[in-house]
């Protein structure tokens, strides 16, 4: 939890006034005041959501009374909903200028289980709309479709991961499912560079998966 001395200096960093953070947390000025000159004993919810708000505006808070401005090359989403969170930025990301999509180790009866049909089926038909497409590679074998077939090549089981990687952007997003579901992006061109080459190399000497036929 952080203390007054935090709350000043997290202040100072972004050049908000009191006014400014009265608003945005919809406490009084009266109030922060006295936490900052550390007068009163604030409740908790105050200052978790003091902090939330600084943490938003992309400052971290260090052991002690420590603050300094979050490094955003690298952001991490952890816990339930950072499927969607993934799915959100990668059409943010991509919405005004297309592009495509490279996505490994996909399991798409993994994302059914994370994400509802609907929610899959409508983000991919934004992406449609917005010209973004997605190449996936898949375990040789799977016939679990989700996009068009054409956007999968299968590689063998013994290359295939259960962590999935993302590239898109100028950004590469890593995910794990388990023990708790998290996404590491990384917003770094020649990460993306070095990654999407290994990509491109397995895809030019993979093939399309057999789609499942009907019986």
């Amino acid at each position: 939890m952080i203390n007054h001395e935090q709350i000043r200096a997290a202040r100072a960093i972004l050049d908000w006034s009191t006014n400014e953070l009265a608003k945005i947390t919809g406490l009084t000025v009266n109030g922060i005041n006295k936490i900052e000159r550390g007068h009163v004993g604030a409740h908790k919810a105050s200052l978790d959501k003091i902090q939330s708000v600084f943490e938003e505006a992309g400052l971290e808070f260090l052991p002690g009374s420590g603050v300094r401005r979050r490094d955003r090359i690298v952001e991490t989403y952890e816990g339930e909903g950072v499927n969607q969170r993934l799915l959100d930025d990668i059409y943010s990301t991509l919405k005004d200028t297309g592009g495509e999509v490279l996505i490994a180790n996909v399991d798409e009866s993994k994302t059914v289980d994370h994400l509802t049909k609907q929610t899959i089926e409508q983000h991919l038909d934004r992406l449609k709309k917005a010209n973004i497409t997605e190449r996936l590679l898949v375990r040789k074998g799977d016939v679990n479709f989700l996009a068009p077939p054409e956007f999968y090549h299968a590689i063998p089981e013994e290359y295939f991961s259960p962590y999935q990687f993302y590239v898109y952007g100028q950004k590469l997003a890593l995910m794990s499912r388990t023990p708790m579901p998290k996404v590491i992006i990384i917003n770094d061109g020649r990460f993306v560079d070095c990654v999407k080459k290994l990509f491109n190399y397995v895809w030019e000497r993979t093939e399309r998966p057999t789609p499942k036929k009907d019986v």
